[in-house]
């Protein structure tokens, strides 16, 4: 605290240079002037931290004791808000403005045990105007209204606020305080509303309750809906409270009046009721020198199981829900009796408690108890109490904390089950104390059989504790216990017997079973003594054996000495084995937040702690590596450190699956080392070497401090260090992705590292020479690269990013800068005539423009774009490459399905990955694609020359769209069932997804006497084809036409024509095609003869030499005759 103040009797300064406490430091200066009116002028300000939070506020007062003005602005803990307020403390009415507006205000944060909440919380208060043409009011009066909106509403449980909003309007003048419109809202529909007005120290607030769920506050209290009045009347020194709510559905109810006064609170004609039963309550409470207090509670037939929340079953279904026992009935419950107590809190708390119960079951079975328990501080005097509820028993009798007390304690529950409360099972224990609390003796034995609570079960338990003050007291604890279930640990058996004094014992303990489906199978043995001293107890001993078979695998090698007490445990050296790493520890001390240790690690087995890490989280080990490492420590941490870490490579590799299978990194180094260097810094070093990609060589410096106890690196503390990455052969590099990608090329990045740990600042440089890549399979290839990317202070500048890909090429141009929240981008990407793809059968040049920029405050990216294609070729294959059917499913060992993804019981395939939405983080894009003047594709009997432009769309959660139309050229073809048809007409139409645009073709065969083709309209994934004809024919007509140049025979006879039909539907298929063009012919069919054979049924094999010009043969079925025929179409 720094604090001075001068006067020369008239003018007063007074200033606070700072005080710092734990939660900040305050500023404050302040100037008074003695003579009425007394001017005042002040200022304060406060930064520190709220929940490890910063918190930032100031206030400014001006004007006058008669007058006084006073601003606040606060900021922190997502806190942000200001107060105007204008007073006058000595007026008849004080606040004469006040102006009021902070959000984001969270009551945990300013209390630790607080519920949290997000208030929004305003107020408006301003002086009453007449209206116009009125007369002005008499006095001054000030009005507004006041709110509070709670943005996470929630239950006490939950540590939250149960309030969603409350609105009131106040007016407040020299005779009377009023509230009008008083609105409260709680969660699960409860509100309170009403009004009050204050006069001169008397009052009365008349407010109406509704739909109040106590639950909501109190989580052991059943869901209820309360309503009713609740007053408040002010009479000078007294205050009064009183209420009635009842719940008319579930006959619940409570009603009270409360009187407060300088004296005492007395609290009179209180009653709760369920159903038929109730309890009175009387009592005071009295604001006397020790807070003494008398209260009395009568039960009449109370059933208080009405007002508990019981656990309901969970929703759901299938075996679980199928096998879970139905709640038993409960049988009746009344309890009725008398509760008195008498005592005071202060200097110490010290009651005398007598209750009796008179006629009254529990589930159906008598309940009987009785008894006085007295207390006094941190004693209890003789006292004698039982209870039975259905069939369960306690018993206590004695007294406990004073020299020659004994309390002795009866516990018999052999139907839990029946207390109502989720548990279920036996209970048994009997025992005594004597002693204190501080120096308790405890001798007791204890059984338990099938004991549940909720998820958690205990088959069997049994045991003893004998536990005796003083070095040489007895220290004896058994536990013998099978079929152990506690959450996702399962134990067969537990056993442990600790056997001795407190200065001397030893512990034997084993654990058999799973978790998480993992086999524990563990022993230790241990022995020492407890030893009592100022800094409170300490254990000392040694681990004579410590092991578990199961996951993960640990054997301690040598014994293992510790100590162990508040705030600081010693290891002496020992060695173990974990998961067959070789653990060498030479110290282990951490005292009260200073820690030193020294040791080694030796054959750590890189794969199998993945292993071991999968069973644990079911997560698969990102690599396959075979890398063994070791370890050195030997450091000291405290008000300085001094030390290291380091860990090495002693052999292995890092494997990838690659095109070829698998392919090694070449690891030949790979290592780490942390020091601490004088005036708290920490210098951490990495190398890692690589034959198939390179070196990183790493060395940055970051400070570090020791604060409440736990060493952290400071934020605002200077860090500085570099980074260096060499890659000198991308074609080594390349090898890991396959046979099918050929890189080449080398790259280089050298960085340097400044700024602090929360804002660090990086420069540097990126280059790259001879870049080039190629992918085999898909014909791309970039070459003749060179990147020249510039970092400095955090501003990335794309100085030369260039490509070649054929005689075209690609830049890249433009910024980013890194230091915001998000980064602020500003590029381009030019082309011109590049090369994309180069292979024979697919060939794409292009040219055009796109930028790329921030989109939005939440770091999105914006690409727009404008693209011509020079030259483009897309020659697919006559046919695919096989694949397999969709019925046929893959599982892999794993029990993973290849390519498909699970849905509830079934396997369905995914959907196409155009359809999908794309992810939130996707960048907004509007790219123009011009297909140019030479783009041809051909494939699955296509021959297109296309033309037109495409718009393409993307945004974030949003499918990607296409928008534009293309066209086929002139001189297009289509062949279908081995004939070349010209595509007189083409168009798709995109305005949606882009695998799913509209089509209208329409291919002919022409110069014929009836010229047919094919028309395709609709959707591309749900067109519609059909056949049409010049002029207009039968469907089998136009089929003959268009596979054969003529029309079908036109016999009477119904066999003829429906053989011939069924010839016609086999030819105009893919079989009938593949019939005809495996021998070298065009038609293949039976049907009546075209030259006057007489045989009502002929063979016809055809071969069109040209489109007029067709040589046949005709082979009658029924008789020898046949005929040779040439067909010359001289017209139409």
């Amino acid at each position: 605290l720094a604090l001075n103040g001068r006067s020369d009797g008239r003018h007063h300064e007074l200033v606070l240079d700072s005080i710092d406490t734990p939660y900040g430091a305050l500023t404050a200066r302040a100037k008074l002037d003695g003579v009425k009116p007394f001017a005042l002028t002040g200022e304060a300000t406060y930064a520190g931290k709220l929940s490890d939070e910063p918190v930032d506020a100031r206030a400014r007062v001006s004007g006058s004791l008669e007058a006084l003005v006073a601003d606040v602005d606060a900021s922190g803990m997502k806190l942000s808000g200001r107060a105007h307020v204008e007073a006058a403390p000595f007026g008849a009415v004080p606040l004469t403005r006040a102006s009021l507006a902070f959000d984001h205000v969270n009551p945990q944060a300013l209390a630790p045990g607080a519920p949290a909440a997000d208030l929004a919380v305003r107020a408006e208060l301003a002086p009453v105007t007449a209206p116009a043409g009125t007369a002005p009011a008499k006095g001054f009066a000030v009005t507004g209204p006041v709110s509070i909106v709670n943005a996470k509403p929630g239950t006490l449980g939950d540590h939250l606020l149960p309030v969603i909003d409350a609105h009131a309007n106040v007016h407040l003048d020299a005779h009377a305080q009023r509230i009008d419109d008083l609105a409260l809202k709680l969660i699960r529909d409860g509100s309170v509303t009403g009004n009050g007005t204050l006069t001169g120290g008397k009052g009365r607030f008349d407010l109406k309750v509704a739909n109040l769920d106590l639950n909501a506050f109190v989580a052991e209290l059943r869901p209820m809906r309360l309503g009713g009045p609740l007053g408040v009347t002010l009479a000078g020194d007294v205050t009064t409270v009183d209420f009635d709510l009842n719940d008319p559905k579930l006959a619940l109810g409570a009603r009270a009046k409360v009187a407060l006064t300088p004296q005492q609170t007395v609290l009179t004609d209180a009653r709760v009721t369920a159903a038929k039963g109730r309890i009175d309550l009387t009592g005071v409470f009295r604001h006397d020198a020790h807070s003494s207090y008398d209260a009395k509670a009568t039960l009449t037939a109370f059933d208080p199981l009405l007002l508990a929340a019981m656990s309901a079953p969970k929703a759901g279904g299938g075996k679980a829900a199928a096998n879970a026992k139905a709640p038993a009935r409960r049988g009746e419950t009344r309890v009725s009796g008398t509760l008195t107590a008498s005592g005071a809190f202060a200097p110490q708390v010290s009651t005398k408690a007598t209750f009796k119960l008179g006629d009254s079951l529990y589930d159906g079975v008598p309940l009987t108890g009785a008894g006085v328990v007295q207390l006094a501080g941190s004693r209890i005097l003789p006292s004698n109490a039982n209870l039975s509820i259905a069939g369960n028993h306690v018993d206590l009798r004695g007294s406990f904390g004073a020299p020659g007390d004994r309390l002795r304690f009866v516990v018999d529950a052999p139907q839990l089950d029946r207390l109502g409360f989720g548990v279920e099972g036996l209970v048994q224990a009997q025992g005594d104390l004597t002693g204190s609390f501080a120096h308790p003796n405890v001798t007791a034995t204890y059984k338990a059989e099938r004991v549940v609570v909720g998820s958690n079960r205990i088959g069997a338990a049994q045991g003893r504790a004998d536990i005796r003050d003083g070095a040489h007291g007895a220290l004896v604890f058994t536990a013998d216990a099978t079929d152990i279930a506690l959450g996702s640990l399962k134990l067969k058996s537990l056993r442990a017997n600790l056997n001795g004094t407190r200065a001397k014992h030893t512990l034997d303990a084993s654990a058999l079973g799973t978790t998480g489906g993992r086999v524990i199978d563990v022993t230790l043995a241990a022995n020492g003594g407890v030893v009592e001293n100022r800094d409170g107890m300490r254990w000392d001993g040694t681990v004579t054996r410590l092991a578990n078979r199961g996951t993960p695998a640990v054997a301690l090698q040598a014994p293992l000495t510790v100590s162990a007490g508040a705030g600081r445990v010693a290891l002496g050296a020992t060695r173990l084995t974990l998961e067959g790493a070789a653990i060498d520890l030479k110290s282990f001390v951490f005292d009260h937040g200073q820690m030193r240790s020294a040791g080694s690690v030796r054959g750590a087995s890189v794969a199998r702690f993945l292993e071991v890490r999968q069973e644990l989280t079911g997560q698969r080990p990102p690599v396959r590596t075979d890398v063994v490492l070791d370890a050195d420590w030997d450091f000291s941490l405290g008000a300085n450190a001094t030390g290291y870490v380091q860990v090495k490579r002693r052999g292995g590799d890092v494997t990838i699956e690659s095109g070829r299978g698998i392919a090694s990194l070449g690891l030949t180094d790979l290592s780490a080392r942390a020091s601490f260097a004088p005036g708290n810094r920490l210098n951490v070093t990495a190398l890692a070497k690589a034959n198939r990609i390179g070196t990183l060589d790493a060395n940055v410096t970051v400070p570090f401090a020791l604060r409440d106890g736990v060493f952290g690196v400071v934020d605002d503390g200077p860090l500085s260090g570099r980074i260096d990455a060499d890659i000198p052969s991308l074609k080594a590099t390349g090898n890991l992705f396959g046979p099918s990608y050929l890189l080449g090329g080398r790259a280089a990045l050298k960085l340097t590292v400044a700024g602090t740990p929360v804002k660090p600042n990086l420069s540097g440089m990126l280059t790259g020479d001879d870049l080039s890549a190629t992918l085999v399979d898909q014909g791309v290839q970039l070459k003749d690269g060179i990147v020249r990317v510039k970092l400095s202070e955090n501003l990335v500048e794309f100085q030369q990013v260039e490509f070649h890909g054929g005689d075209g090429t690609l830049r890249a141009l433009g910024r980013v800068r890194l230091d915001g929240e998000a980064p602020d981008l500003t590029a381009s990407i030019v082309a011109d005539k590049l090369e994309l793809f180069a292979a024979p059968d697919r060939k794409l040049s292009l040219s055009g423009k796109a930028t790329v920029a921030n989109d939005g405050p939440r770091g999105a990216l914006s690409i727009d774009g404008k693209f011509v294609v020079d030259r483009a070729l897309f020659d697919l294959p006559e046919e695919s490459a096989p694949h397999l059917s969709d019925d046929v499913v893959i599982v892999q060992p794993d029990g993973t399905v290849r390519g498909e993804t699970p849905t509830g019981t079934a396997v369905a395939k995914p959907p196409p990955a155009t359809d999908k939405p794309a992810p939130s983080v996707a960048p907004r894009a509007n790219i123009d694609i011009g297909l140019g003047n030479n783009f041809r594709f051909k494939g699955h009997g296509a021959d297109l020359g296309l033309r037109g432009t495409i718009t393409v769309m993307s945004a974030p959660g949003v499918p990607l769209r296409a928008v534009g139309n293309v066209r086929v050229t002139e001189g297009s073809t289509y062949t279908a069932f081995g004939r070349k048809l010209a595509i007189e007409n083409g168009f798709f139409t995109f305005n949606g997804p882009v695998s799913n645009p509209g089509v209208n073709i329409l291919a002919m065969r022409r110069n014929q006497e009836v010229e047919a083709g094919v028309q395709v309209t609709g959707m591309i994934q749900s067109s519609t084809v059909k056949l049409v004809s010049e002029p207009n024919v039968t469907d089998n007509e136009k089929l003959s036409w268009l596979l054969f140049g003529h029309g079908t025979d036109q016999g009477n006879n119904v066999g003829q024509q429906g053989a011939m039909t069924a010839a016609l539907a086999l030819l105009g298929s893919a079989t009938g095609k593949r019939v005809a063009q495996t021998i070298g012919l065009d038609e293949f069919s039976i049907g009546r003869s075209d030259v006057g054979l007489t045989d009502p049924q002929v063979v016809q094999v055809s071969k069109a030499i040209n489109e007029r010009f067709v040589l046949g043969y005709e082979q009658g079925l029924q008789s020898a005759s046949n005929a040779f025929k040439a067909t010359i179409n001289l017209t139409r």
